[in-house]
């Protein structure tokens, strides 16, 4: 019988690995028995497999395939199997199944390693709203754009304490802070106050667009020289009231009034502050004419307007157009006097308060029943409080003729009604 002689082929590729077979010859008739332990074969017990061992391994090897195989799933492989590694097992000659027993020895599969991505961490966001629209947001100190709209959403934000500026120009910064929350959206508005320069340029465009309002300048003019004709009601300190048919003349340095009631006629004139009365003036309800008409005649509407004109009083509003709720639209002082006006939805004057350092002359005055005349709007109704009275002083103008044409003569107290003021 032929002997055949077996050499180990593979010790080269595997390092220290144990002779699979000695080099003694073997008898056809004495292979080993179908009997031996896999666990007894050195080439299925060693240490695991490394990727340059793997690589060999697959290729062109005179090892037969299913003993390679047996080997890859006993001894497993050291190495993580990803996309760079699988490109190159396929191009040393590795088959489909020994790659997927590679994938299923591998540290991590090879499906892991392409698609496995980190669970992010979770986030949260903020909803930003400013006034006025539209505001710059920076936060944490880097810009993320301006507010659309009013409104900024910022999302994907890290839990923590972030910090908001909200800037605009003409108007003063805002800074707050605010808490992000995990998987949640978190609210933060500002409302940022307008320069000084802001105020004043504001204050200037709608005290012009008061004045538009009734008129222009010329309706100013034509309203602060007038004959009018009315009644006035005026509380007494104990309560009651006394109603007065009225005639006003008046111009900026002079004024005449003439009051009826019954058959009664008082007169009082004007040159600037000064005033004279007629004769007749007697009793505490005709004592106080002087004063009451000169709250009125302080509170004409051109009288306050050409006040206000005055360059001693700055004008400031804190919005370029008026606001529905704002009690008081513009605000004009000066040393002595802060003067408050209220606008209507036409940007007419309806309410007038001023506050003076000393006390005296502070009132609030209130306009309404606005008539267009052939010159200008004017109220014919106003209503006077001085500061400290109980009750006011109401006047009422039927008519009113503007831009009226006096000489001196004209404010002279006759002693007589000048037209028919009625009884």
């Amino acid at each position: 019988m032929k002997r055949v002689t077996l050499f180990v082929l593979s010790t080269a590729l595997f390092g220290a690995l144990p002779t699979l077979l000695t080099a003694q010859p073997i008898a056809e008739n004495k292979l080993p028995s179908a009997h031996a332990k896999k666990s007894d074969d050195p080439f299925l017990n060693g240490a695991p497999f490394t990727f340059d061992q793997v690589l060999k391994l697959v290729g062109d090897s005179p090892i037969p395939l299913h003993r390679r195989k047996d080997a890859i799933q006993a001894r497993g492989i050291d190495f993580a199997l990803g996309s760079e590694e699988l490109d190159k097992l396929k191009a040393a000659g590795a088959s489909d199944d020994v790659l997927e027993l590679i994938k299923s020895k591998a540290k991590v599969s090879s499906a892991a390693a392409a698609h496995v991505v980190p669970k992010p961490a979770p986030t949260g966001g903020i909803v930003l709203s400013c006034s006025p629209n539209e505001c710059d947001i920076n936060l944490n100190g880097k810009s993320i754009g301006p507010t659309l709209g009013g409104k900024l959403e910022v999302s994907k934000l890290n839990p923590g304490k972030w910090v908001v500026d909200f800037k605009k120009d003409g108007y003063l910064a805002h800074q707050n802070t605010v808490t992000v929350e995990a998987d949640k959206v978190a609210t933060l508005a500002a409302v940022l106050e307008p320069s000084k320069g802001t105020l004043e340029a504001y204050g200037t465009a709608l005290f012009k667009k008061m004045i538009q309002a009734i008129g222009g300048d010329d309706a100013v003019q034509a309203l602060a020289s007038v004959q009018a004709v009315g009644s006035t009601t005026i509380w007494t300190h104990d309560g009651t009231s006394v109603r007065w048919t009225l005639l006003l003349r008046n111009r900026p340095d002079r004024a005449l009034f003439q009051a009826r009631a019954g058959n009664i006629l008082h007169e009082v004139s004007f040159i600037g502050s000064q005033y004279n009365n007629s004769k007749n003036l007697k009793g505490p309800d005709a004592l106080e004419l002087p004063t009451h008409f000169g709250f009125i005649r302080d509170a004409m509407l051109a009288a306050v307007i050409t006040r206000l004109q005055n360059p001693e009083f700055k004008i400031t509003a804190k919005h370029a157009l008026p606001v529905e709720g704002d009690e008081y639209t513009l605000l004009a002082e000066n040393s002595a006097e802060k003067v408050s006006i209220g606008l209507d939805d036409q940007s007419r004057p309806v309410r007038v308060k001023i506050a003076t350092t000393t006390g005296v002359g502070s009132a609030a005055i209130a306009y309404s029943e606005y008539f267009k005349g052939d010159r200008a709007y004017w109220p014919k109704s106003v209503q006077i409080k001085p500061d400290g009275w109980q009750h006011g002083i109401d006047v009422r103008f039927d008519t009113m003729d503007l831009g009226a044409h006096f000489s001196e003569s004209d404010f002279k107290m006759r002693g007589k009604p000048l037209v028919n003021i009625g009884n």
